[in-house]
């Protein structure tokens, strides 16, 4: 997707990642030093998550801690 297209990127800065998922920086910062956490990119030396990862990962982690509901 491309912003000057008019469509908003489908790539969030850890800031946006962690408001995405309702956790703190830190937590996600902590994932990413451990390597346990949704997978990242660095566009120009700056991390970033697509969305769809943080789907995904929600959805894994939510099903692995035996929650069903989404959430």
């Amino acid at each position: 997707m491309n912003e000057a297209r008019g469509r908003p990127s489908p790539f969030l800065t850890t800031k946006e990642a962690a408001a995405y998922l309702r956790i703190t920086v830190r937590t996600m910062e902590n994932w990413r030093w451990s390597n346990n956490g949704p997978q990242y990119r660095k566009h120009g030396g700056t991390v970033v998550y697509h969305v769809d990862d943080l789907n995904e990962y929600s959805t894994v982690w939510n099903r692995a801690r035996g929650s069903g509901n989404g959430a």
